[in-house]
Order: structure tokens, then sequence, then C-alpha cells
């Protein structure tokens, strides 16, 4: 299993533009195959601060998620305008 654990500050006033990519990219998300979980959540004390957890069966189906059509339209096309900061963590289990 492969998890990543993701937080993303969004650029002043896209938030709510950017919930909406979210929301999209996640029902797209959940349909792969390989995709085990697949949640975003947003900041109670702060509106731009956004955190996604995604599970993964395998490596080969992250990267099918990271070559899905939907992940190029969201992640590359809309994300850089609307996304100022991304660190991203990879974990497996022990």
């Amino acid at each position: 299993m492969i998890c990543l654990a993701v937080t993303l500050i969004t650029r002043p006033g896209a938030e709510d533009r950017a919930a909406e990519c979210f929301r999209k990219l996640t029902e797209h998300s959940r349909t792969e195959a390989g995709c085990l979980m697949y949640q975003f959540h947003r900041s109670p004390d702060d509106p731009r601060k956004f955190f996604v957890y995604e599970q993964y069966v395998d490596e080969d189906a992250l990267q099918a998620h990271n070559n899905s059509g939907h992940y190029a339209h969201y992640v590359r096309g809309e994300f850089p305008s609307l996304v100022e900061s991304v660190d991203l963590v990879k974990y497996v289990p022990l």
C-alpha cells in the first residue's frame, strides 16, 4: 500500500474555486481501480489550507492516478493558478 498526505495552501481569493476543483478531482479519483482512499479536508481555522489523504494498493495504482486524464486536467491544468504551495509526503505501512 502507498499513502500520500498532501497539504495545499491556495492563493488568496482562490479558496472556493480550488475547493470545487478538489471535489471534482475526488469524485474522479475514487473511481480508479487501485484507489483505496481519497479524501480532501479543509481547515476550519484557515480557509486557504486543505489536506488530502490518499491510499493506493501499490505504486502502479499511484502511477495510474498520476497519468489519468482527470489528474492532468486538475493538478497540471487548474491547480497552478489556484494553489500557492504543496507539501506532499509519501508513506508506506510498517
